[in-house]
């Protein structure tokens, strides 16, 4: 319930915790009560206890050349099969971990795809019950588009569908959330244009000086889909305008039970929270 400019009950920082500048993916595992960290500048995942406060070393850390983990952003965690997933932004795939994976351990599975054009891979969730996986990502021409493949799958392979083109309203995608057969996405409506390859070492075909990575556009939204969606969908319910205040939301959560959403915003500076208990209802009118 908290509002405004209030102090955090807790807050883990400091040289121990093994943190970077920051965490672009957190998830919270509430059954076995862990707290889980992506770090795309040390290319690790470090694992906290639900309860940790102040400058405390991780539980466990998921690191080194096994792992073969690159830029992690998005993550995700699966308490149904004991499993950690993580979107690999550097190397466009998302890669499963068990969850007691610590130190240099290779992953369980890899999911990547190719003929999709599947890169720059920024969000993941998983759906125990219906055994999916959802990636947030961009295609071959470097527009948002969210992914679906099987939560077994290993690979390179097709996904199941994709949820693109003008009448979404994707052009860039952070997280993304799955409850109740819908897909929930915290959508940037900015086509993002890399000024270098993904190696960092070169500029990209046409670069011709400093640019913005983002091209100018209207305001970010949440947008909801149903996982059986597949193709240029518009989206089922949607949270946006400017009395809504969000402009690039990153971050995503979800507390069906109180019918709420949060998203972060670096705009802001802060957390943004709404209560749309109609979003979790079992139907939804489209652009409700």
């Amino acid at each position: 319930m908290a509002s405004g400019n209030i102090d955090p009950i807790r807050q883990i920082e400091g040289q121990k915790t093994k943190l970077t500048r920051t965490a672009h993916g957190i998830a919270y595992d509430p059954v076995h009560d862990l707290i889980i960290a992506s770090e795309p500048f040390a290319g690790s995942i470090v694992t906290f206890r639900g309860g940790s406060h102040g400058n405390t070393p991780p539980l466990r850390v998921i690191q080194g050349p096994h792992t073969q983990i690159h830029q992690p952003w998005g993550v995700a965690v699966d308490p149904q099969h004991k499993e950690i997933w993580i979107a690999d932004y550097g190397n466009a795939r998302v890669e499963a971990f068990p969850l007691e994976a610590n130190g240099d351990v290779a992953p369980l599975r890899i999911i990547e795809s190719s003929e999709a054009g599947m890169r720059l891979d920024s969000g993941v969730a998983v759906d125990p019950e219906r055994d999916l996986v959802v990636v947030a990502a961009r295609d071959g021409h470097y527009k948002g588009a969210l992914f679906t493949f099987k939560r077994t799958d290993n690979g390179d392979v097709i996904p199941t569908a994709t949820i693109k083109g003008p009448d979404t309203g994707i052009l860039g995608l952070w997280h993304v959330q799955l409850y109740g057969g819908r897909i929930f996405a915290s959508v940037l409506e900015s086509a993002y244009r890399p000024p270098y390859d993904p190696g960092g070492y070169k500029p990209m075909p046409g670069c011709k000086g400093p640019i913005s990575e983002f091209e100018p556009a209207p305001l970010g939204f949440i947008g909801v889909w149903n996982e059986t969606d597949n193709g240029d969908v518009p989206p089922r319910a949607i949270i946006r305008g400017a009395v809504t205040q969000i402009t690039q939301p990153g971050g995503l959560a979800l507390d069906p039970a109180d019918g709420e959403i949060f998203t972060s915003s670096g705009m802001q500076n802060g957390l943004l929270g709404f209560l749309v208990p109609g979003f979790f209802q079992p139907k939804l009118a489209n652009g409700s």
